[in-house]
């Protein structure tokens, strides 16, 4: 049985914006600019939400309010996504935890913020001069995710025939270089620090989920032994191209490999080039793929502000995330921000900030010059189509990964939204597209309850279902 637990005093009338409420003015989301393009353009976006769609979703909070055990809290806001007018709301200023739509936040951070065509490198460096059989190799990592072992050219195994093809022959020590993700390399303490995490996230990563301190996945990954591993990786690769490799795999711990001390300039003999950073951020969003995600979210934490680029800060990624929330208009004082995929159980934010984010990225398309409502209805706002879709199945590999976690859950509709699930814990926020084509920007956070996932999944979609059926 759901019981679902109200703010005291009861269920509380929607919040309006830009009116003082117990002291505080709530921001006004931007008005959404004209969109002659628009279907929605002119009265419809206007509108309240129907009798029938209110009707519904008071129906479906009421099912789920039942007595009985394992109560539970929820916040909901609904907003027209062109005007950004509130249509329906409980407890939207309340704080819960997000699951997994942090990842919302932390990516579109790392998009809006480094370009959706950014794209990672990793590289080889070798002594000047030395051509044939330098006495050192430096394999100098820049976050990317989705650096493979296997063959391609996006690989260790590319990096190597590259290396060969430099005429590099045999080699000494294999240096590893992941200072940019982390503190100084060499310690077990080195990377990326999270709250939770799979799996070491640090400069030099394999898309390997065995990375690690063997292939078990430990909630307190030693990033000294995944890189270890990844060096031996490293040798084998090289040996299988023909280069020999002779000394030891060494954990670099300076800052800056083209200037060590006592030692010759380095030049670069071999390079990688990941796949668009909005490719990247989509692979993690549909799939919910938390280590990805830390991987993304701690390059935005790399200070490029300075002359020298300095090595990751969660400061420094959390500064920038909550400035892209206030860029769109949503007051961030109360929020808090322990890491970029939603793992952590001491992150909090609200239902209006994530409708407000959601909003943001909707003004504001990506990869395209079309306004905001013919970019959505025509799929081109490349990070709403990052989204899971809802209902495409899980027949095909294409529509499995075009689906992501929402492929088997409603079907019929037109929702594109992220899920988020921790024990006790589940987030639904997104797009949805009402019968009459209606763009909406909604958010449900639910957490405190103590029974299966399912049953929050299911109050979810009967509030979605209710609110598309206008």
């Amino acid at each position: 049985m759901l019981a679902l637990l109200l703010p005291a005093g009861g269920a509380k009338p929607a919040l309006k914006t830009g009116v003082p409420q117990n002291g505080i003015t709530l921001p006004r989301l931007p008005a959404g600019p004209p969109d002659s393009g628009s279907p929605d353009a002119g009265p419809l976006t206007d509108r309240p939400l129907s009798a029938a769609q209110t009707a519904g979703i008071q129906a479906a909070l009421e099912r789920a309010s039942v007595s009985g055990e394992g109560g539970f809290r929820l916040g909901l806001l609904i907003a027209d996504a062109q005007t950004g007018k509130t249509l329906f709301a409980r407890a939207p200023d309340e704080l819960y935890v997000p699951a997994s739509n942090m990842k919302l936040l932390s990516l579109s951070a790392a998009v809006y913020r480094l370009g959706p065509e950014y794209w990672f490198s990793t590289s080889v460096t070798r002594p000047v001069g030395a051509l044939t059989h330098p006495e050192h190799l430096t394999l100098v990592g820049g976050g990317d995710p989705s650096l493979e072992l296997g063959t391609g050219e996006h690989s260790l195994a590319g990096l190597a025939r590259q290396v060969y093809a430099s005429g590099v022959r045999s080699v000494g020590t294999l240096r590893l270089d992941a200072h940019l993700i982390g503190a100084a390399a060499g310690t077990q303490e080195a990377g990326w620090r999270v709250p939770v995490a799979e799996r070491p996230v640090s400069g030099l990563s394999l898309n390997d989920p065995s990375a690690g301190d063997g292939a078990e996945l430990t909630t307190t990954p030693d990033t000294r032994a995944a890189l270890l591993k990844l060096g031996e990786s490293w040798r084998a690769a090289l040996e299988r191209a023909g280069v020999r490799v002779t000394g030891r795999v060494q954990i670099q711990s300076v800052e800056i490999p083209t200037a060590q001390p006592g030692g010759r300039p380095e030049e670069g003999i071999a390079t990688t080039r990941s796949a668009p950073l909005v490719d990247l951020a989509r692979a993690a969003l549909k799939r919910s793929d938390n280590v990805w995600t830390e991987q993304l979210y701690a390059r935005l934490g790399v200070n490029t502000r300075t002359p020298i680029w300095r090595p990751a800060s969660p400061l420094h990624a959390r500064t920038q995330a909550l400035e892209l929330l206030q860029q769109a208009g949503v007051a961030t004082g109360r929020l808090v921000i322990q890491d970029g995929s939603g793992l952590a159980g001491g992150n909090r934010l609200t239902p209006r900030a994530l409708v407000g984010l959601l909003r943001d990225v909707y003004l504001r398309p990506l990869g395209t010059e079309l306004p905001p409502k013919a970019a959505y209805v025509q799929r081109r706002n490349l990070l709403i189509e990052a989204l899971p879709r809802a209902g495409t199945g899980t027949a095909s590999r294409e529509a499995a990964l075009l689906g992501g976690t929402l492929a088997a859950r409603l079907s019929g509709l037109d929702v594109r939204a992220k899920t988020g699930t921790l024990p006790g814990v589940s987030a639904l926020s997104g797009y949805l597209s009402t019968r009459r084509g209606r763009a909406l920007v909604f958010s449900v956070l639910m957490d405190g309850y103590g029974g299966p996932g399912q049953d929050l999944r299911r109050v979810q979609d009967a509030l979605l279902r209710a609110l598309a059926a206008d």
